[in-house]
């Protein structure tokens, strides 16, 4: 058992992982773990059992310790669906918090919302907590974040409030088409070859309309001229990150981004944002969603 006692506990809970932090009394992370355990694979009834098992030894028996959760855990088909919040809007609203019913009598469980937009018709669980926590570190911030990842947001910021946002499904996409297609079969799981996926960048974004076509020709390449799988990887890459970035535009062109990710995720965006002229530059995920949480815990116990 740990010796480690948290003031409280941030927990980001996705689609397919979870990551919990136990922070101490001058907001300083005393511990982490994770899980594989996301919500995709968990039934309501399942989500304090997995909880508690990577918690439980940072608790204190004798008080209630407050957990402060975002991501998919607040979907649906999660632990409580939290609503979304509507745009324009800040991205955490303390007065929105949805808390789960807990068997367990030593925690407390608070969820962030999500956001949605109207129109056009999108919303976002968790990068609004990341969102929130640079706000806190940039708080006249006027501007645009990208969030990489599974499905990447562009999102316009003003006044501390998100004002639109566009979601991209790369990330899914690219994940799909090197796993369940025929192009599996010619591409590598984890090399890279940084010219290719330059290559493919530009070419994405020059012609998305024939994105159908250049994935077909990733594995005629393949065949015909012997494409090496590692090009063949970074080449998919290239190409659907160019097809977004085209679509992205009007959050990118003549701007300076902020883009917040894993560092491998974002260091792509920037790489292919450089390649086009564009500019960007890197804060940190997980500064960001600790920022996020610890201002909503704060806010918790002060109000």
């Amino acid at each position: 058992m740990s010796d480690i006692k948290a003031k409280w506990i941030a927990a980001d809970w996705g689609t397919t992982h979870m990551r919990a932090w136990a922070i101490g009394e001058e907001d300083n992370v005393l511990a982490f773990r994770e899980s594989n355990e996301g919500m995709k694979d968990l039934q309501q009834n399942e989500f304090e059992p997995v909880l508690l098992r990577l918690i439980e030894s940072w608790l204190d028996d004798t008080k209630v310790t407050t957990v402060m959760a975002c991501g998919m855990v607040g979907a649906k088909q999660g632990w409580v669906e939290t609503p979304y919040l509507k745009t324009p809007c800040v991205p955490i609203d303390n007065n929105q918090l949805t808390t789960a019913n807990t068997n367990d009598q030593r925690i407390k469980v608070h969820l962030v919302p999500g956001v949605m937009q109207n129109h056009p018709a999108d919303i976002m669980r968790g990068e609004e907590t990341q969102i929130a926590g640079f706000i806190n570190k940039n708080t006249n911030f006027k501007g645009v974040v990208c969030l990489p990842g599974t499905h990447a947001k562009w999102v316009n910021i003003n006044e501390g409030q998100i004002t639109s946002f566009k979601t991209f499904m790369t990330g899914e996409l690219f994940g799909v088409i090197s796993n369940h297609t025929l192009i599996r079969h010619s591409t590598s799981i984890k090399g890279w070859d940084q010219e290719s996926f330059e290559e493919g960048v530009h070419d994405g974004f020059k012609n998305p309309g024939l994105i159908a076509s250049n994935l077909f020709s990733l594995r005629a390449e393949s065949i015909v001229n012997n494409l090496d799988r590692d090009q063949a990887r970074s080449s998919l890459s290239g190409l659907l990150l160019g097809v977004e970035l085209n679509g992205a535009q009007s959050y990118w062109k003549g701007k300076n981004v902020t883009l917040i990710g894993s560092e491998l995720l974002s260091n792509n965006y920037h790489e292919g944002l450089k390649v086009l002229g564009g500019e960007s530059k890197l804060f940190s995920l997980e500064t960001a969603t600790l920022s996020g949480l610890s201002s909503a815990y704060g806010d918790l116990i002060s109000g």
